[in-house]
């Protein structure tokens, strides 16, 4: 008995794939091993990866490093996500930890790079403090419960309308401001927690 075939199964556009769900997109690269519909994924999803990539680490070649990992991760684990029309959190939350690994790394490298520097260095209190923020706010977004992290994600990271959103998750539409009222709030205060009043 030999093989599947690769060329075999549906055929995909980039047209088309703009009125698939991420489910149906998955279940074609796992099932079908259809590169084209793995681009479509990527296509839809990677301007938020890479955004909160940049975030989350500053230099863009270890963004471009960190995205291209998060795409990995979803390769490896596309037959085992257990929710695939909510791909757009467990993206997120892929980025973030493969984000924060990275940056772990690039401060490791940065560190002994200024130790073998000789002429000093400015200081960077002001972005670094801006950065702590958004990584902040990254994080927070990341532990919140996938049914407020989702809604999030699709509207405000992805631009995405409540009617979308609400199609894409499959909930009510008259429940889609309500659960982004209720995800902002979280933030709201989780945020205030780690930074105070101040930040608002």
């Amino acid at each position: 008995m030999g093989t599947r075939p690769f060329n075999r199964g549906p055929s995909i556009t980039a047209p088309a794939a703009d009125q698939v769900s991420d489910g149906q997109l998955l279940r074609w690269f796992v099932v079908w091993q259809d590169a084209r519909a793995f681009e479509a994924l990527v296509r839809r999803h990677g301007p938020m990866v890479l955004s909160v990539c940049r975030r989350l680490l500053g230099d863009d070649h270890d963004a471009e490093d960190a995205f291209q990992a998060t795409f990995l991760v979803l390769a490896r684990k596309a037959g085992v996500i257990g929710k695939p029309d909510l791909l757009a959190g467990w993206l997120y939350r892929v980025a973030t930890r493969t984000a924060a690994k990275a940056r772990v790394q690039a401060a490791r490298r940065r560190f002994h790079e200024s130790r073998a520097a000789v002429a000093p260095v400015a200081d960077p209190l002001p972005d670094a403090s801006r950065r702590d923020l958004g990584s902040a706010l990254t994080a927070e977004l990341a532990d919140l419960p996938e049914r407020y992290r989702a809604p999030l994600v699709l509207c405000y990271l992805e631009g995405k309308t409540n009617g979308e959103a609400a199609r894409q998750l499959g909930c009510p539409a008259g429940s889609m401001s309500s659960r982004l009222a209720r995800g902002r709030e979280l933030l709201r205060q989780r945020l205030t927690g780690r930074w105070g009043e101040g930040i608002w």
